[in-house]
């Protein structure tokens, strides 16, 4: 909390007092992805102050991937896309750093197209943004929104049809503005792979300022099915953990040759 708002706290009784978000990384993801849309900023503002602390002593952990998978029914409830079933869920984290500022990085990853900035990813891609991203890009408005349907290659032969919501939000902190992304399937993913299905899929991406460019954490989670494979049940998530860790580094090398 910044010391000003600690101070009026301290001063006024009758304040409404402050969201107090989660501590450990399991449940800061979760409540991140839950609180992109919330109208208070605060709650935003206090997940990114905890996440902060917590990558300023544990981002090495999360280098290789990091288990979470404590994303509420409440939060996928909100999202408005009918019954969900959370019982099978598996999530993985990833931290990285970066030497670009937030505001280089949120723009990139909001407006410049995909298929160029993660070659060898995306073989399709569009988007039709819900609301006006020049306003968000500007910093003047702090909350955009698009649907996008994507066709993906990984290793394997691999290849994945998807239909998202993406979501954007500026968050203010005490070094800048950080950024919060999350998406979510709108309906199960087509896979190329017969034997691997992906049910749900949910996602955030939050970018926090340093004082020598932005620290990130991604986190997925997703419901998927592997049947008649002698391959591990672990072989979903291990992909999209490396996806996440090329993808921060396919993003620095994008805004480096901008």
């Amino acid at each position: 909390m910044r010391a000003s708002g600690l101070l009026l706290l301290l001063l006024c009784t009758a304040c409404k007092r402050p969201p107090e978000a989660p501590l450990e990384l399991d449940a800061l993801v979760g409540y991140l992805f839950e609180h992109v849309p919330t109208d208070d900023p605060a709650y935003l503002e206090a997940g990114a102050a905890n996440l902060d602390g917590w990558m300023g002593g544990h981002l090495d952990e999360t280098l290789s991937g990091y288990s979470v998978n404590n994303l509420t029914d409440d939060a996928v409830v909100q999202l408005g896309e009918g019954e969900q079933d959370l019982q099978h869920l598996a999530g993985a984290a990833v931290g990285a750093e970066s030497p670009h500022p937030v505001e280089d990085l949120g723009i990139a990853i909001t407006v410049d197209d995909p298929t160029e900035m993660y070659p060898g990813t995306y073989l399709g891609f569009e988007r039709t943004f819900e609301g006006d991203p020049d306003c968000f890009v500007s910093g003047e408005c702090d909350f955009l929104q698009a649907e996008t349907r994507g066709e993906l290659s990984y290793p394997l032969g691999l290849r994945v049809s998807t239909h998202s919501m993406v979501q954007w939000r500026w968050v203010e902190t005490e070094l800048g503005r950080a950024l919060v992304q999350r998406t979510w399937l709108r309906e199960p993913a087509e896979i190329s792979l017969d034997f691997l299905s992906v049910e749900q899929q949910y996602y955030v991406w939050m970018f926090i300022p340093t004082e020598n460019g932005a620290r990130s954490m991604q986190a997925t989670w997703v419901v998927a099915t592997l049947t008649g494979a002698s391959v591990p049940e672990s072989l979903a998530l291990d992909l999209v953990i490396d996806s996440m860790s090329k993808g921060a580094e396919d993003l620095d090398a994008w805004v480096s040759a901008k």
